[in-house]
């Protein structure tokens, strides 16, 4: 394995939080003086490109939340109308099986057109669910089949309760697409984010090493302390790469098992 881990394998957190603890140890320089204008022009530098960073971080991390919380809604606003589908249809289904009902035979023509399919339509996808579930209710608020709703005493809020329901269940579906979109988007700002990160930070170390001077003992220390969140993190992840290697060697190296005897 390759004795150099490039800051740009770094998680785009870990690059958030070095590059915030960079700027806060250049900032302690700085304020202690003496000034150095060729590194402290990194000060505001590493402040916007780690604040852009942070963003995009924060970012996708709530968007990821929202996504769950609309997950639970889709799921909570289809069950309203899978119940108030099921409640309608069962309805229909009774009052066509009835054998001295008047309307009989017209809620069984009402029932084959508003549900073709019978219930199968609720096992579809969600946004396939409701648009079959909206035909459904074009069917029953036609004027032709009002007679027969009046006559078999189906209870009219209960087309109400399910079109509210569909209203709820396709604005969670937007609302979870519009937060995939906004993830997406910080996804593509941070990649680039990030590109902009590696070559400063790339920058900062390189000017930084280039101080030291021969018997300096003073300003090798400082710069170590300046680099040090970088290198610190560097070598962790080295150490935990080498402590994956060595367990997937080891693993590979493991003679099979032997089958249980019988």
């Amino acid at each position: 394995m390759a004795n150099h881990l490039s800051p740009a394998k770094l998680s785009r957190v870990e690059k958030a939080t070095i590059g915030r603890q960079l700027h806060q140890r250049l900032v302690e320089r700085t304020q202690l003086g003496p000034a150095e204008p060729a590194l402290d022009i990194f000060v505001p530098q590493l402040a916007d490109v780690t604040e852009r960073l942070e963003t995009h971080v924060s970012g996708k991390n709530a968007a990821l939340a929202a996504r769950a919380a609309y997950n639970d809604r889709i799921e909570s606003d289809d069950e309203g109308v899978d119940t108030w589908a099921r409640h309608i249809e069962s309805f229909l289904s009774i009052e066509g099986r009835r054998r001295h009902s008047a309307f009989a035979s017209a809620a069984r023509i009402l029932h084959a057109a508003a549900f073709p399919g019978g219930l199968d339509v609720l096992d579809a996808r969600v946004p396939d669910e409701n648009a079959r579930m909206r035909a459904t209710l074009t069917v029953l608020r036609s004027p032709e089949h009002a007679p027969t709703l009046v006559g078999i005493k189906l209870p009219l809020e209960w087309i109400d309760f399910l079109e509210a329901a569909l209203v709820e269940s396709d604005q969670a579906y937007a609302d979870r697409a519009a937060a995939r979109g906004i993830q997406g988007e910080h996804v593509y700002m941070g990649r680039n984010v990030e590109a902009e990160w590696v070559h400063l930070v790339g920058r900062y170390k390189k000017y930084v090493e280039s101080r030291a001077l021969p018997g300096d003992a003073e300003r090798a220390m400082e710069n170590r302390a300046l680099l040090a969140p970088l290198t610190d993190a560097l070598a962790h992840a080295k150490a935990v790469a080498a402590t994956r290697a060595t367990r997937r060697a080891k693993k590979a190296a493991e003679p099979p098992a032997e089958p249980p005897t019988a």
